[in-house]
């Protein structure tokens, strides 16, 4: 609908999609300007990278508590665990599980750790480095293993220590699939924790059961 006013010989409004605008030198038709609505490559990108990291955090919402407990003080572990993943865990826009840190914090990582997986007990290895700066003795080790794609993680604080050397983790005789193996440190007051080590894909294959079992 066009709309037009005239008021002591000057005359503006609205033709359609053009608008009518009295300068210095007379009256002018000018088009209105479009609206735009699409996002910026740079926009996309960031919104894409979030949804990933949203979807790989949904299920370790509890477990962040202690994974972030050296968080800063404005941030609850969720913002903070978003924040790390933002940081370091994208390659070329895609979330790489190798670069992601599950915990993050002041204490010494793990040394040359590593994890296997044999029916249904992962075994975490690492050397003692207790006397490292930054480390003790008795610093606990945490262990997690995820399966992003089934939305599913078993984690634990484990009562094995440094000096111990490894630890073990049972897993439900019914999940199979490929679980990312992470593995850090948690101090004795569990206010201090490391940045995590990941330790590889794991498949979980189904269940062996001994002939006796049958």
């Amino acid at each position: 609908m066009a709309k037009v006013n005239i008021f002591n010989g000057m005359i503006s409004g609205k033709l359609g999609k053009m608008v009518i605008v009295n300068g210095k030198t007379g009256v002018y038709v000018r088009s209105l300007p479009t609206p735009n609505d699409r996002k910026s490559e740079g926009q996309l990108k960031q919104r894409g990278k979030m949804q990933q990291a949203n979807a790989f955090l949904k299920p370790l919402k509890e477990f962040l508590r202690i994974a972030f407990v050296e968080r800063r003080e404005n941030q609850n572990p969720y913002q903070a665990a978003t924040s790390s993943l933002m940081r370091t865990a994208f390659v070329e826009n895609e979330l790489d599980f190798s670069h992601v840190r599950i915990t993050e914090g002041t204490l010494s990582p793990a040394k040359k750790a590593t994890a296997s997986i044999s029916d249904h007990v992962a075994v975490f290895r690492w050397e003692d480095n207790s006397a490292d700066i930054g480390a003790k003795e008795n610093d606990k080790a945490v262990v997690l293993l995820y399966s992003p794609e089934q939305q599913l993680a078993f984690w634990e604080i484990k009562k094995e220590t440094r000096k111990d050397k490894y630890c073990l983790q049972l897993l439900d005789n019914n999940v199979t699939g490929t679980f990312h193996a992470y593995l850090a440190f948690i101090n004795k007051k569990e206010d201090r924790i490391s940045n995590s080590e990941y330790l590889g894909a794991l498949e979980l294959t189904a269940h062996v059961y001994d002939e006796e079992e049958q």
